[in-house]
């Protein structure tokens, strides 16, 4: 990882971002010295300046939380406040932290029509209509792996649900007009990419819409407008080569734009660390350390080398993986902070 920290621009990087860190936080610590919580609304409005929806951070979010779900046997850390993730006051809050933040909105994890995670979008997007002084767009990450959405005419009656209910919310994220759809692992378990075609030609044929698929095959561009990685591309923070993974798909968007006359994108992805160790019988569990905070610098520095359109952060709340940054007992507010030094300075 040496050879990503040390380079001149990224030392640069790294530098301006401590001084935006030190100037924000020590400006939301002031003005917040006299209130009870981390989030408030008048931190919300300290970044109002600053929040461009042209260049959209957005976190993967997680809506399928118990009380009973909060255990070290499961997770490698705890949330600062356990909470179940209907409660309405617990999804006021993590608005509030994440808008503080600088995080245009969230990638809501959605399982299909009726399940606990679409009741729970509905009060994400009503909540987020209440915020004052900052505008929070979320959108969908459509879980292809569902099993209410397994098959052409279940994935067709969900997207046709999504667009009817949901695509013309005013807090329903849309980037150049557009609203936004994210996709999870469209090319598992024998989905093809001529299934997704068809299915397109079925509920969007005008590309009206913007999909967005996970994964790393540029194919995938065929059909959907641009690509992104939950993984963050990790294999990257392992081996010391983070910049150039995420070059690479740049590369390998911009070379598809060039040969096609297309406006395809890419979301750079962002982690702070990952580790599922702890989720009992899961096969080939691995952990990528988090290294008080380095790790999640790295991921920063090279995903803003890569010039994308957009920034994903895996995650805001995937405790069972080890991927968040909401508040936790270990590492209090450390991450939003960061990422809240990061989204100010990409926006200039």
């Amino acid at each position: 990882m040496q050879k990503v920290l040390h380079t001149p621009a990224a030392l640069a990087r790294r530098v301006i971002v401590a001084l935006l860190f030190i100037v924000v936080v020590g400006a939301v610590a002031g003005k917040a010295a006299s209130l009870p919580t981390y989030a408030h609304n008048t931190h919300a409005s300290l970044l109002h300046s600053y929040i461009d929806v042209n260049r959209p951070v957005l976190a993967f979010y997680y809506a399928w939380y118990n009380r009973s779900d909060w255990c070290l046997c499961r997770m490698p850390d705890l949330p600062t406040t356990q909470y179940d993730s209907s409660d309405d006051n617990s999804i006021d809050q993590q608005i509030h932290q994440a808008a503080n933040a600088g995080i245009t909105g969230f990638i809501h994890s959605w399982w299909g029509p009726g399940d606990q995670t679409d009741t729970n979008f509905v009060k994400l997007l009503n909540h987020a209509a209440l915020l004052s002084n900052h505008y929070f767009a979320s959108t969908l990450y459509f879980e292809s792996e569902a099993p209410a959405l397994q098959g052409e005419g279940n994935i067709v009656n969900g997207l046709r649900y999504i667009i009817s209910h949901y695509s013309n919310d005013s807090h329903f994220l849309h980037w150049q007009g557009k609203p936004v759809l994210f996709f999870w692992k469209p090319l598992g378990q024998g989905r093809t990419l001529s299934e997704w075609a068809s299915i397109r030609q079925q509920v969007d044929p005008g590309n009206q819409m913007i999909w967005l698929a996970e994964g790393v095959d540029v194919n995938l561009l065929n059909v959907f407008d641009g690509i992104h990685l939950f993984s963050a591309g990790y294999w990257g923070l392992l081996n010391g080569s983070m910049t150039a993974v995420d070059q690479g798909f740049r590369a390998e968007v911009d070379a598809y734009n060039s040969a096609f006359g297309t406006h395809k994108i890419w979301a750079a992805g962002v982690m702070p660390g990952y580790d599922d160790t702890h989720i009992a019988g899961r096969p080939n569990t691995f952990k990528v350390p988090r290294n008080n905070g380095t790790t999640y610098h790295i991921s920063w520095d090279a995903a803003i080398a890569s010039n994308p359109e957009m920034i994903t952060i895996t995650s805001f709340n995937e405790w069972f993986e080890g991927a968040m940054i909401e508040p936790s007992v270990t590492y209090h507010t450390t991450y939003l902070d960061i990422t809240r030094a990061y989204a100010q300075y990409w926006r200039g």
